[in-house]
């Protein structure tokens, strides 16, 4: 995600250094960036182009603003953090996009817990409105304000939310998510689990939301949210299974769709679609499935996929992670593209309820 971070930041004129530990990483930034930018006329695109320069970690310290997208293992983030420490600046803004994993364990290894937030971006990043603003107890309410007034000038939305594991965005979609796999473990074919999704209005189902996040991002993600919510929050063996065969979705060219032959070019390209359903993954579905497969209408399977994100919703309001509905059904609605005519997902239950 650090390249598409990348891409908003020069297509909204603003100067970026980037590092990555990975040296061929560093030396096909420029041309990675332009395939992100593709959709730019080529002259505008250039000028983007030179606002960007790879750069080492000590570069960075010149830099007011780090916004750190590394893998989702607190571990690698706190080496990342130390080795940064020797060129820190007290005036310097912190931020990571982490998607799941508490502030507050971040900023108690962070060596300026004052200038240290949360701001998650949400995929994919060049289209979805929504930001997750998420201080620690130490951030100091200076630092939040800066992000907000940044936030406005990428022109996103900046969500304040209060810290917790998954935070807002990813505590619901993390559900749709499960329940996509179980519907599949249910017998339910990939075809028809996706085709209930989009009918019922969302923009992509849960199979191709993990082909485009990545598997390898979804289960990191995946086991921070099961050690934090163990009682909704499952394992899937499906996913083991595939991380093991490198079938990680868009990225590796195969997950639970087929991304052709051309995958490896296409990979920045924000129109490229798959190609087809993966039929490898027919037959490690049915390797785990335990019962006959079940009969279920697309509306019951659209329903259930969205009544999952909806319970969790109602848990979020009860945690006080936010403290309006509103907050709630708009991080749903512009954050993961709920479809705006049910206005999110807790007044879609409670019009549906009546």
């Amino acid at each position: 995600m650090g390249l598409e971070i990348t891409a908003l930041n020069v297509r909204n004129g603003f100067p970026v250094t980037i590092y990555d530990s990975n040296p061929s990483m560093l030396q096909s930034v420029q041309s990675r960036l332009n395939a992100e930018l593709a959709d730019v006329p080529e002259t505008l695109r250039q000028e983007m182009l030179d606002l960007a320069e790879a750069g080492t970690l000590e570069n960075l310290g010149d830099c007011d603003l780090i916004i750190e997208a590394i893998v989702e293992k607190i571990e690698a983030k706190s080496a990342l953090y130390e080795d940064f420490r020797p060129y820190m600046r007290p005036s310097m803004i912190f931020v990571t996009n982490t998607s799941t994993i508490p502030i507050e364990k971040l900023a108690a290894v962070f060596p300026l817990p004052k200038n240290f937030a949360g701001f998650h971006f949400l995929h994919p990043v060049w289209n979805r409105e929504l930001v997750e603003m998420i201080p620690s107890s130490q951030t100091s309410e200076g630092v939040l304000q800066r992000l907000s007034d940044y936030a406005i000038s990428l022109e996103k939305t900046a969500l304040c939310v209060c810290d917790c594991p998954g935070f807002v965005v990813n505590r619901l979609l993390n559900p749709y998510l499960n329940e996509g796999l179980k519907l599949l473990l249910e017998g339910v074919p990939m075809e028809t689990i996706e085709k209930a999704a989009v009918n019922f209005g969302m923009t992509w189902g849960p199979l191709r939301i993990m082909d485009e996040i990545g598997l390898d991002t979804v289960m990191n993600a995946g086991k921070v949210l099961y050690n934090a919510y163990p009682d909704r929050t499952e394992l899937s063996p499906v996913l083991v299974y595939m991380m093991k065969r490198k079938l990680l979705g868009r990225k590796t060219g195969m997950g639970f769709y087929l991304w052709g032959d051309d995958w490896r070019k296409n990979v920045h390209n924000h129109r490229f679609e798959p190609t087809g359903f993966n039929p490898a993954i027919r037959e490690i579905v049915f390797t785990w499935q335990k019962e006959e497969p079940k009969k279920l209408s697309l509306q019951e399977i659209g329903n259930r996929l969205a009544m999952a994100m909806a319970d969790e919703a109602e848990r979020i309001l009860e945690d006080d992670v936010v403290s309006e509905q509103g907050q709630v059904d708009m991080a749903a609605v512009i954050g993961l593209a709920f479809p705006e005519s049910k206005h999110g997902p807790l007044a879609w239950k409670a019009e549906i309820g009546k």
